[in-house]
């Protein structure tokens, strides 16, 4: 088990190349369960001074679904859209970062929430600085986080919730600046996970 200078340390020590093989070293589990929203992500990964960082939105109070959650920009595929597409197009929509600015890593595992969507999510890199253009309509807030605030065990929690009558597990990252919790924990958690080699839980 790896302690947390450890863990920031190979985070921090990851090349946008040892991401691209690590993440395509594994093909993405699928969710088989039926009658759920098909939905996607995009994770978007910065080289800054202090590391690798992720770019998180505030949803607005707009927005039909999860409002004034801490979210990776993301939403509904639409009808004949690819996941991929659904993800360019919202990061687009939502925060103003084209296509021809992202980098495609790879993807993680497909996740299900307990709103009922099932989520693609997808991972790229981004050049930094970038101009970054939020949409007033859905984004309240922008946050760009080092990936190595998240590996202090101490704000790293799970709880237990009921859905359908069944257990289900719900992880919470309490910052300072905020709190990630919900569906973008759990892709959070997967990605720290699939770049460690660890289980956070």
């Amino acid at each position: 088990m790896m302690d947390l200078q450890e863990s920031q340390a190979l985070i921090s020590g990851l090349t946008e190349q040892d991401i691209l093989q690590i993440l395509r070293a594994k093909r993405p589990v699928q969710i088989t369960e039926e009658g759920l929203k098909p939905s996607a992500v995009m994770v978007p990964l910065i080289r800054r001074t202090d590391g690798w960082c992720a770019l998180f939105t505030r949803r607005s109070q707009n927005v039909e679904h999860h409002k004034g959650e801490i979210s990776f920009p993301g939403g509904t595929i639409e009808p004949g859209e690819s996941a991929l597409g659904a993800a360019l197009r919202e990061i687009e929509e939502e925060i103003g970062i084209q296509k021809d600015s992202l980098r495609i890593l790879g993807e993680l595992d497909e996740i299900m929430t307990m709103t009922g969507f099932r989520v693609r999510c997808f991972v790229a890199s981004i050049d930094w600085p970038v101009a970054i253009k939020p949409s007033r309509e859905e984004i309240d807030e922008i946050y760009i986080l080092p990936l190595s605030k998240f590996l202090n065990p101490e704000i790293f929690h799970t709880n237990i919730w009921k859905r359908n009558g069944e257990d289900y597990p719900v992880y919470f990252f309490k910052l300072d600046e905020c709190v990630v919790w919900g569906a973008t924990a759990k892709i959070l958690k997967n990605l720290l996970e699939r770049l460690l080699g660890i289980s956070l839980a």
